[in-house]
């Protein structure tokens, strides 16, 4: 077609220095790059988190932070498989109508919203931020799982969750209710069988209470109560919904006893929270 084009125009020794054909190439040869590498993802994944909620807090601009992570979520869409795009459709819609009714319930608040007091732009920032956490771990895993100091990531793990706990202890909310929290937190993790499983949830449970914490700091949001290690049990048990659906979108439905009370007794605790007849 370009070749054409230059005949009509009496063009066709003209040289351009790039064609569409080649720049969409770049730009999906760049793309690809960027998502399988878990140096400049993380880098990426963070410049992104940061910019969106310092952009946010300072403007209350919904528009250009939903317009940006529109189209990262379309990226994403386009450069993942199946279980990806079961990631990105889940979280965000559970993820919303979570906001929408945590607001309601006086759970916690935003500086503005165009729908229910939350902001347009946690639709696709809530795909967004858990297929980039588990791309991030995916890349890290495949890239360092066969180095000597991968086993290392275990350390991280413990080191940074008693530091999460004393934190939370310490500054935030845990204390009011020790127990109820734990007992949460405990039963989100009795959901994943194996380490790698655990170390998945884990890390992807990190990162979207890394955004959490960033956010409240920052006074994007604010919470009544407000504690690292509840918030990071729901979004484990989001992560779990999703590798769920992904399971049985395959015709994988295994789960030991250990697993389906987990997930009922964790089920039955986010319904009655999104109801409002319970505390989070």
């Amino acid at each position: 077609m370009i070749s054409q084009l230059r005949v009509f125009l009496g063009i066709q020794n003209l040289q351009l220095p790039l064609s569409i054909y080649s720049l969409g190439s770049t730009l999906n040869e760049k793309s690809k790059l960027l998502l399988n590498s878990a140096q400049y993802f993380a880098a990426f994944m963070l410049s992104v988190i940061f910019g969106v909620l310092i952009y946010y807090t300072n403007t209350v601009d919904e528009i250009v932070p939903t317009v940006i992570l529109s189209v990262l979520w379309i990226l994403f869409w386009k450069n993942t498989d199946e279980k990806g795009r079961i990631f990105l459709v889940i979280a965000s819609v559970f993820g919303y109508v979570h906001e929408i009714l945590g607001v309601r319930y006086g759970y916690f608040t935003y500086l503005g919203g165009f729908i229910g007091g939350s902001p347009i732009w946690l639709i696709p920032g809530y795909g967004t931020i858990f297929w980039s956490s588990h791309n991030l771990w995916k890349n890290f895993e495949r890239k360092y799982s066969k180095e000597q100091w991968f086993h290392y990531s275990n350390y991280f793990v413990a080191i940074s969750l008693a530091a999460l706990f004393a934190i939370d202890y310490i500054v935030f909310d845990l204390s009011t209710d020790l127990a109820g929290i734990l007992i949460k937190f405990a039963l989100a993790f009795m959901l994943f069988r194996t380490l790698n499983g655990f170390r998945l949830a884990y890390f992807v449970g990190f990162f979207t209470v890394l955004t959490e914490l960033s956010g409240e700091l920052l006074g994007t949001w604010s919470h009544p109560d407000f504690s690292l290690l509840s918030l990071m049990a729901g979004y484990v048990f989001l992560l779990w919904v999703c590798l769920t659906i992904n399971d049985l979108s395959k015709g994988r439905s295994g789960r030991n006893t250990k697993e389906s009370a987990a997930a009922a007794v964790l089920t039955t605790f986010y319904i009655l929270s999104l109801l409002g007849l319970i505390s989070v």
